[in-house]
């Protein structure tokens, strides 16, 4: 297996620290990398706490939706933001005090070097990545157990190929900025949630490959999470006003600001 190595943040000690201080004013929130590289998380909590001045401060920790979780199981942190249902599931399942609601959903993009002849424009995903193994063509994978990858991981099980080990496919072990930097260096091709991908593609040289979804496999739902909520009664009030009108309106605004079109769509039924 071809990895390259990259040390991340010990993102596990910071929120602990944050969440064990007992402050009763910082909400400390664990939150996919893709939604805080996009800089979706900052422009909503700056918007909240410009509604809301005397709110608690906020510390964001950015992690793979799977570390996301475990912060939230250790108790490293308030609120969690992911996207990975069947974990989520499960994380409500064994903490039924949590709280959680739907408050926003994008979609996963496949990109790839401009000009590339390996993928058909508007094939499937399942088409698309049969394409990329059929040619060897290199793929970059974030290779760290996040919603992600996790996805990526779904569509090469439904495509019948497990590409760890191949000479073709790189995997980095971190974040969505990183692993965007790696695939434009190597010209190859990776999975990316928009968001993440419409920030750092002003200086990338990657492009969206059109496919076709009829099995809404690039759908990207997230949810917020608060696990403790008579704990922290300042993380629910975040995540009410995020999931009600108000919020909904400066998820919209925020979109505007950062793409000047709505990457992420509020829930409509939150």
């Amino acid at each position: 297996m071809r990895r390259l190595v990259a040390f991340a943040v010990a993102v596990t000690v910071f929120a602990s620290a944050c969440a064990s201080s007992g402050a009763a004013d910082r909400i400390v929130v664990a939150a996919g990398t893709t939604v805080v590289d996009s800089g979706l998380v900052d422009e909503l909590i700056a918007a909240y706490r410009r509604a809301y001045p005397s709110a608690p401060r906020f510390s964001v920790v950015a992690a793979g939706s799977t570390e996301v979780l475990a912060l939230g199981e250790r108790g490293a942190a308030d609120l969690l933001i992911s996207h990975l249902p069947a974990a989520e599931e499960r994380f409500v399942a064994d903490h039924p005090q949590a709280e959680v609601r739907p408050i926003f959903a994008s979609r996963f993009v496949l990109v790839g070097p401009p000009g590339q002849g390996v993928v058909p424009s508007g094939t499937t995903p399942i088409g698309a990545f049969t394409a990329i193994a059929a040619a060897g063509a290199r793929f970059v994978s974030r290779a760290d157990r996040s919603g992600t990858h996790e996805r990526e991981r779904d569509i090469w099980r439904r495509v019948g190929i497990d590409p760890t080990g191949r000479p073709w496919y790189l995997e980095t072990g971190q974040g969505m900025g990183f692993t965007l930097q790696v695939a434009d260096q190597r010209g190859a091709f990776t999975l990316s949630e928009l968001g993440a991908f419409r920030r750092a593609s002003g200086t990338l040289g990657l492009v969206v490959v059109e496919l076709r979804d009829p099995e809404r496999l690039l759908a990207n739902p997230y949810r917020a999470i608060v696990v403790d909520p008579a704990a922290t009664p300042a993380a629910s009030a975040f995540v009410e006003w995020l999931a009600g009108p108000n919020g909904r309106s400066a998820i919209v605004d925020a979109n505007q600001e950062l793409f000047a079109e709505v990457v992420y769509a509020p829930d409509p039924g939150a």
